[in-house]
């Protein structure tokens, strides 16, 4: 289980540590605080017209968050963080924002994916099939809440986690139909849970049954800076995925960590 653990944990965020350093955030939490959130394909890059941005000339693959748009911009690396390009003829998911002056904008530590991403396979044999897993599990992800009008909030920096052991009742469930449930917690001024709505189940009665009352009795809900108040009740939004089972392992489910 822990090895499982370090191998979702590794693919979500090896990039990222190789390259520069930037606020570990899950998928869920990135889209509740971004304005747009898309697939698309970088038609062109125009990197004369200013001096703080890259302009990218882009076309819609799928919307998930926000308006339509035929442009976006890239926060050059001076001053606010990590460098990144997106070259023309290059596919991605991208997680952009409005920034004070009205610029749609992404960068780095926004979280974007290149979908057509290669990897040298004799350096590095299995980059390339980890890395279109983790993928995968984040265009479900999001093509669930785009199917489902999941829309996930997070006004507080609230976080949800489990206790390793008590995950262990969680494995062993066939599910044939969907890899993703989601549920909407409600949290108390003390962040002590207050309700849980089912927002989509999982295709297993009995399974479903039993995660009502698991979330109830294992569910921790913590405040980034370790606050242990919000001003008001509020709602946030609880992801589980299911893994499938393989020669190694029994099928599980664990919150989302990508």
């Amino acid at each position: 289980m822990k090895k499982f653990l370090f191998t979702i944990l590794f693919i979500a965020f090896s990039s990222k540590l190789l390259a520069c350093t930037c606020m570990s955030q899950r998928l869920l939490d990135r889209y509740a605080k971004s304005d747009f959130v898309a697939t698309l394909s970088v038609l062109s890059v125009d990197s004369e017209t200013d001096d703080d941005y890259l302009l990218l000339e882009i076309e819609i693959i799928e919307l998930y968050k926000g308006n339509k748009i035929n442009l976006l911009k890239i926060r050059k690396s001076k001053g606010y963080g990590c460098a990144m390009y997106a070259p023309e003829n290059t596919k991605w998911l991208i997680f952009a924002k409005n920034d004070q002056n009205g610029n749609m904008v992404f960068g780095y530590c926004s979280g974007p994916k290149q979908l057509d991403r290669t990897f040298d396979k004799e350096r590095f044999p299995n980059a390339e099939l980890n890395y279109s897993k983790s993928l995968a599990r984040k265009l479900e992800l999001l093509e669930t809440l785009k199917a489902e009008k999941i829309e996930p909030i997070n006004t507080y920096d609230l976080y949800t986690s489990f206790k390793e052991e008590s995950l262990e009742k969680l494995k062993g469930y066939e599910i044939e139909n969907g890899n993703n449930a989601f549920y909407e917690i409600t949290v108390n001024e003390d962040l002590s849970l207050k309700n849980i709505r089912i927002l989509k189940e999982f295709d297993n009665e009995q399974l479903s049954t039993e995660l009502i009352d698991f979330i109830n009795k294992n569910i921790y809900i913590g405040r980034i800076g370790k606050l242990k108040t919000i001003p008001e009740e509020t709602r946030i939004i609880l992801g589980l995925h299911y893994y499938s089972a393989n020669n190694e392992r029994k099928s599980l489910i664990l919150p989302y960590a990508f």
